[in-house]
């Protein structure tokens, strides 16, 4: 089975607050739309208001999802919290519809440089069999060569191979939040990161950009002036 408009359901979870940027997922975005009305413009892009979940627990937030038409969960005070994982936002709008959706996409606002292009390519990707699809760029440097861990007052590179040449590696990723597509069987059972068939969506380091800090909003914000 792959997804589909019709056994697939689009999660956009924005939680009130945070920590790095205060409102981050409310205010306005490059004097323009929030970072959450931005991921609901791009499921809406793709997917009818009925398929597309907002679950939140900011009144702000709220009133900006039932403007676009979506369907909004106020999330409890559980799931907002600083403990809460993803896994459990996620089973809990799964099991709030009315009939459990094959798939679950999972558009993170933090990641302002998405488009439908994005989510229409992830949908086409995804194959029979497949658990998971997530977005990915290449990083940097290959970890091979840049990751070091520190022991005492030193650092020592992370794993002690021979060294060999760049274009011997094989392709290592990051995962960067733009795009997530997960069976809903497979996500009950584990984490998705202990899935077996997870296969990558990817986009390059400026598309990728996840805002977690004020530095990171700068950026974004700087970049998307510049391109519009």
């Amino acid at each position: 089975m792959r997804p589909t408009i019709e056994n697939s359901l689009v999660l956009i979870p924005a939680r009130a607050g945070s920590k790095g940027v205060p409102n981050k997922n409310a205010k306005s975005f490059a004097d323009g739309n929030s970072l959450t009305e931005r991921a609901i413009a791009v499921a809406l892009g793709v997917f009818p208001a009925e398929k597309v979940v907002l679950s939140t627990d900011d009144a702000v937030l709220i009133q900006q999802g039932r403007k676009a038409g979506v369907s909004v969960i106020e999330r409890s005070p559980e799931l907002a919290s600083d403990t809460a994982g993803m896994l459990e936002v996620m089973i809990d709008s799964i099991e709030k519809q009315p009939i459990e959706p094959a798939f679950l996409i999972l558009l993170q606002p933090t990641s302002p440089f998405r488009t439908v292009e994005h989510l229409k390519r992830g949908l086409e990707l995804f194959q029979e069999n497949d658990q998971a699809l997530v977005a990915v760029n290449e990083p940097k440097g290959h970890p091979f060569y840049t990751l070091f861990q520190q022991e005492g007052d030193f650092i020592h590179k992370f794993e002690q191979n021979a060294v060999v040449r760049r274009q011997d590696l094989p392709p290592m990723y990051d995962v960067n939040g733009l795009l997530y597509i997960f069976e809903v069987a497979a996500l009950r059972k584990a984490s998705w990161v202990t899935f077996e068939r997870i296969r990558p969506l990817v986009v390059s380091q400026w598309e990728a950009i996840d805002i977690d800090t004020q530095e990171d909003w700068w950026l974004a914000e700087t970049l998307m002036k510049g391109m519009e």
